[in-house]
């Protein structure tokens, strides 16, 4: 069956080219993630014997932590995510591709099962189609991965996503590991499509209609039905499930929701569009007429045309809203909690020295100043040891200048061999009052402190807040809280504490102005995750569409030629074709733009900001980017595909098999 699989696949090379593309597309991302993740691994550890220390966990085991270990954590998730978006993408468009192909091939398919080709050996064709096209399709999206890894990964140096600079190393694994992930997507993609093809009937091959019947399958349907509850039921429990937990909820349920209502768009997508193209009767009677009649009567296809747009736009709309979401709930979060009305940070970039902040405290506007100084710090757990963020505080300044709700203890002066925490370390470790936390600083000895008191306070409240020291940081910044008469000329004030010590000693800002420029950084760096993230899939979008349309008007070639019989003009034919691209496009967009706004609403509703709710943000400007892109390679394949269709001779076409 093997050389029939890939004459099959020389012989119908349109319906397979979007196959191909886009699978070698997903071998060059995920070639290309595999080594930049395998150069943040290979990270080497800074000479000279960093300051380290060695704690003990709940089970005896000793581990020790260096403070010289970097933190790649954040980089090594995005490319991790960037690598699960692409091979989900690439299984959702080689299954749609696959599934369209066989609904084509009907009855090429019925006249093997008539030529006595049992059930297993067509499922062993379409599986040998889907290797055959593998096979290239990995070496192609390898050798493009060879060349592009080097660059991607000198561009991710210059991003400031990574602390350290990244090299690329030996390809040969990563690219191994991007082969094999390609041949599994193309078997896995084409799985559902070769259960379909192996219960091909022969009677089949007397079928003269290619797409009308049994558009709507039994497992399609159970398949659309059991995501549907799960998305509908993740999408439910998002808003009370807390910050962390909604944003699988919020993204899985969002994406199941997608792929449901691409699964299930044969059965509610030709009345939808039925009803949404009425203008088009009126607008251009016979070219609009033709197109309402094709993309209602031909189910599969139009579900085919709808399902890439839907799915991409929802999936791109749901990461890039909670990434936007999540982070102007976090600003709005520290603002609303932030009393103080200035900041003060140092003009060279490093820390503020004891005599600067003794001068703010001593000047007779001050009301309060809070200087935390963060350290890195080792934490033993019940049953491992991991680096995590405190800082040294008194608690008391930091909660005049910011708003902060005691849950737990006490708050008051911390005092040797006392600690308090965060109400989110305390949520993730079950730490709370009255308990005792084993931490160590690194270069020094472990400490068992004990928790006095559980601080809820967004970011302002580190996750540990330690007592003061002998050999302590300097802080980066200062709050300052002035007192009631000063309030109100906060920016004079601020000028005031500039001229003092000197401008090219300290910087003194208002905390709108502060807050406004770290937004500005915080967005680029959004921008720049957006870009990972969504890039791939945009590119996905444009491939599903351009590959989608290739298959259809490859065996539309009775069907155009008999509309120019019927006395049907070539300039009404391409508007036909214009009008089916824009309605499908359209309803997709449309139908995402829903989806999204559910799963973000959803979302939103889980994270707490101080004094009032999330704000639900939504990046209209890149999905509209990303559905103009859709339109215009829909309607530039399809005049393409129309045009080669209409300069074959009509009689030939309608006697010609396809």
């Amino acid at each position: 069956m093997l050389r029939i699989s890939v004459q099959s696949v020389r012989h119908y090379w349109a319906l397979f080219v979007g196959t191909f593309v886009a699978l070698a597309l997903g071998v060059a991302l995920i070639g290309v993630c595999a080594v930049a993740l395998a150069a943040t691994w290979a990270v080497p550890r800074p000479p000279g014997g960093a300051p380290s220390v060695t704690l003990t966990d709940g089970t005896g085991a000793a581990h020790t932590l260096g403070s010289g270990d970097l933190d790649l954590g954040g980089i090594q998730s995005v490319l991790a995510m960037a690598g699960v978006v692409s091979a989900f993408v690439t299984v959702f468009v080689i299954a749609g591709t696959c599934a369209f192909g066989i609904a084509l091939r009907r009855r090429d398919l019925g006249l093997l099962r008539l030529a006595g080709a049992g059930g297993r050996q067509v499922r062993r064709m379409v599986l040998g189609e889907s290797v055959a096209v593998a096979v290239p399709a990995a070496v192609l999206g390898c050798a493009v991965a060879a060349v592009a890894a080097p660059a991607a990964v000198r561009a991710l140096n210059g991003t400031g996503l990574s602390p350290v600079e990244l090299l690329a190393g030996a390809l040969f694994w990563p690219l191994v590991f991007a082969a094999g992930s390609g041949l599994v997507i193309a078997v896995l993609g084409v799985l559902a499509a070769s259960g379909r093809a192996a219960r091909t009937r022969p009677t089949e091959a007397l079928r003269e209609a290619d797409l009308d019947s049994r558009a709507m399958t039994a497992g399609r349907a159970v398949t659309g039905v059991l995501l549907l509850v799960a998305g509908a039921v993740m999408v439910a429990l998002a808003p009370g499930a807390g910050a962390e937990a909604a944003t699988p909820l919020a993204l899985f349920g969002t994406m199941a929701l997608a792929v449901t209502a691409a699964l299930l768009g044969p059965r509610y997508l030709p009345p939808l569009l039925r009803l949404l193209t009425l203008p088009l009767r009126w607008a251009d009677p016979v070219a609009g007429r033709l197109a309402v009649a094709s993309v209602t009567t031909s189910r599969r296809r139009t579900a085919s045309l709808v399902g890439p747009v839907l799915a991409i736009v929802a999936i791109v709309g749901v990461f890039t809203t909670v990434l936007s979401t999540t982070g102007a709930a976090t600003t709005a979060d520290d603002r609303a909690r932030t009393a103080a009305q200035l900041v003060v940070e140092p003009a060279d970039g490093g820390g503020l020295s004891a005599q600067e902040l003794a001068a703010l405290r001593a000047d007779p506007r001050v009301a309060a100043v809070s200087a935390p100084a963060p350290v890195d710090v080792a934490v033993a757990g019940p049953q491992s040891v991991w680096r995590d963020q405190a800082a040294v505080v008194d608690p008391l300044a930091l909660a005049r200048t910011h708003r902060i709700t005691v849950v737990e203890g006490a708050i008051g002066p911390l005092a040797p061999g006392t600690v308090m925490v965060s109400k989110e370390f305390a949520d993730w470790y079950g730490e709370h009052a009255g308990g005792e936390v084993t931490y160590g600083r690194f270069g020094g000895t472990p400490v068992r402190a004990r928790v006095v008191a559980v601080l809820d306070g967004g970011s302002a409240v580190p996750h540990l807040l330690l007592p003061a020291g002998a050999a302590d940081p300097a802080p980066p910044r200062a709050s300052v809280l002035l007192d009631g008469a000063a309030a109100g000329s906060a920016g004079a004030v601020a000028a005031e504490l500039t001229a003092r010590p000197g401008a090219d000693r300290v910087t003194v800002t208002s905390t709108a102005a502060w807050f406004e420029h770290s937004v500005t950084t915080q967005d680029r760096l959004n921008r720049l995750v957006l870009l990972v993230l969504t890039g791939p899939a945009s590119l996905y979008a444009l491939i599903a569409v351009a590959g989608t349309l290739v298959m259809s008007y490859s065996r539309r070639g009775r069907e155009v030629t008999g509309m120019r019989m019927c006395g049907v003009s070539t300039c009404q034919l391409r508007r036909m074709a214009i009008w089916e691209t824009v309605s499908t496009t359209m309803l997709g967009a449309a139908i995402a733009a829903v989806l999204v706004a559910l799963g973000g609403r959803a979302y939103c509703a889980a994270l707490p900001v101080f004094g009032g709710s999330a704000r639900l943000t939504v990046p209209w400007g890149l999905l509209g980017s990303l559905v103009g892109a859709c339109l215009l390679v829909g309607v530039t394949v399809s005049l393409a595909a129309t045009g080669r269709l209409l300069r074959h001779g009509g009689v030939a076409l309608i006697s010609s098999r396809q």
